[in-house]
């Protein structure tokens, strides 16, 4: 008896190492279907984060997409890097930039392949390592005002402008093969004999001024119709008119013939009744109206249209004139930005933090064509398009260029700049040309019932065709093809865009910052406050407003 319990003990001995050894694998395979099964959602995952969001796919002025520091964090500038730049254009394969941090133009005799190519050219400096306003020039008040009983300026130092110097450049185009400068800082509009190849090459017209060594605001005297008081943006659009946006004179004024020589008169005035006058909404600030402008910084002509689009800044709005204007003071015919010609609150009322699709805050730029219509929305970080050219007063915009959505407008989305983000964007460029691959609607139609009958459809496969041409519809190859030019200031950079961003996700907007209650009484206090949720600085224009 003895011996069969010691054989027993013998045996559940030997059983139990090989059942922990057969546990211990089922456990092994176990945690290798878990480990297989965790790698496998790990992978899921990195390939859901790496989808890359539609952006910019060239930056100027810097090296990459998160770099924003002015001039690449150097003291310096170089023939590759910007300060708080302005405006771009393009003309053939030459890509100008007005740096105007920098106080210079850049000039790109060739169109940058990649980001951070150098420039070739610079304009308004000896070389590209000198960042002076007008390269260091100066002059004193007692010198100029001599014999004006103004002796309490005596000795008072300001920058004085050389014939081939600038000071804060702004607008740029290129009319009729030769490159024009809004020189804002010296009040004045420069035009080079062709398209400069030199650094500091010399200009040799100049519009505002009655010559190329003036610089004083409205020619040293009264506004008219040859003065300029920092000029922003200008553009012609037909090599024959000349638009220039007149920002602290608060009108835009048109040149019916290309200038010829020094100080040319323009020859009609938008948002000013006359010729000598120069007041905010024509005097009365806070009443906006129709015909009146409020630092007005950007303009644009479809000559194709006729129409002329001009940014209304201070009244945070863009106006659009159908037909070229024929007389000084003509009224526009639609507004954007605003529900009517009579009002002038950031985005649309709803105040400065609170954007929407509908409104504006402290806009600057404005270009349109076979695209669409596009404004730099700057307060907002952002720039809106708009498919077709709005015919009605405030008519939303369809998409978004900066922000997830048009209820955001933190600047780079409150977070690390890259190649979708904007920080106070202002100049923008638009280049288009046919694509190619682009089939009219009549053609395709004809291909489409052409290859219907061929392949002998039959009524049960009408919910597969239809299904098809939605499909196709959604997958429909644009007309032309662009590149919108984007300045985006804030970022110290230049991002060039070839595709439109994708569909803004729904969000709640109004909303999410109005308080929903029945009874005013409930809210803080026993009386509703009729200030309260207003942002801070409401319904009046930014500091920076003005540069007087």
């Amino acid at each position: 008896m003895a011996d069969e319990s010691q054989e027993h003990e013998e045996e559940t001995n030997q059983e139990e190492p090989l059942d922990l050894v057969k546990a211990e694998e089922d456990d092994e395979a176990d945690e290798l279907e878990v480990d297989e099964s965790d790698e496998v959602d790990e992978l899921e995952e990195v390939v859901e984060e790496t989808v890359p969001e539609k952006g910019a796919y060239l930056v100027i002025g810097q090296g990459e997409g998160t770099t924003v520091m002015s001039n690449r964090g150097a003291d310096d500038p170089g023939d590759n890097t910007l300060s708080a730049p302005q405006d771009v254009c393009k003309y053939g394969d030459m890509l100008f930039v007005s740096d105007r941090g920098n106080h210079r133009v850049l000039v790109w005799d060739r169109f940058p392949e990649e980001s951070g190519e150098c420039a070739s050219v610079v304009l308004g400096q000896e070389d590209f390592g000198d960042c002076l306003e007008n390269r260091g020039f100066s002059t004193t008040l007692d010198e100029m005002t001599s014999g004006l009983g103004d002796e309490d300026l005596d000795g008072f130092t300001i920058s004085k402008a050389e014939e081939d110097t600038v000071s804060m450049p702004t607008g740029l185009c290129v009319i009729d093969g030769k490159l024009y400068v809004a020189d804002s800082g010296n009040h004045r509009v420069l035009r080079w004999d062709g398209l400069p190849s030199e650094d500091g090459e010399v200009p040799g017209l100049v519009m505002g001024q009655d010559n190329l060594e003036e610089n004083e605001a409205n020619r040293r005297g009264l506004v008219g119709s040859g003065s300029l008081f920092y000029p922003m943006g200008i553009c012609s659009g037909d090599d024959q008119h000349v638009f220039v946006a007149d920002k602290d004179n608060h009108r835009v004024l048109i040149w019916k013939k290309v200038p010829f020589s020094d100080g040319w008169n323009a020859d009609i005035s938008l948002g000013q009744s006359h010729m000598d006058e120069r007041q905010p909404n024509r005097g009365d600030f806070e009443n906006v109206q129709a015909d009146s402008l409020s630092f007005p910084t950007g303009v644009f002509y479809d000559a194709e249209e006729e129409r002329i689009f001009v940014v209304d800044q201070g009244n945070n709005r863009v106006l659009v004139w159908n037909s070229l204007p024929r007389e000084t003071g003509q009224a526009p015919d639609v507004v954007i930005g605003q529900k009517d010609f009579v009002s002038r609150d950031p985005n649309a009322g709803k105040g400065a933090r609170r954007a929407c699709p509908e409104g504006m805050y402290f806009p600057t730029d404005v270009v349109c064509g076979h695209t669409g219509l596009f404004v730099s929305d700057t307060g907002n970080n952002r720039v809106l398009y708009w498919k077709e050219v709005p015919t009605e007063n405030g008519q939303p915009a369809d998409l978004v260029f900066g922000q997830i959505g048009f209820a955001d407008n933190n600047h780079n989305r409150h977070a690390e700049a890259n190649a979708s983000t904007l920080n106070d964007p202002s100049g923008l460029w638009l280049e288009e040309e046919e694509n190619p691959e682009w089939v009219p609607p009549d053609e395709r139609e004809e291909a489409e019932e052409a290859s219907a009958e061929e392949e002998n459809v039959v009524e049960e496969d009408a919910g597969a065709v239809e299904q098809a041409e939605e499909q196709r519809e959604e997958e429909e190859i644009p007309e032309y093809l662009f590149k919108l030019f984007i300045v985006d200031r804030g970022n110290s950079r230049v991002v060039v865009w070839n595709e439109l961003p994708v569909l803004p996700k729904e969000k709640k907007e109004e909303e999410d910052y109005e308080i929903q209650m029945d009874d005013p009484d409930t809210l803080m206090g026993e009386e509703e406050d009729e200030d309260y949720l207003v942002a801070e600085g409401e319904g009046e224009p930014p500091e920076e407003i003005s540069s007087a």
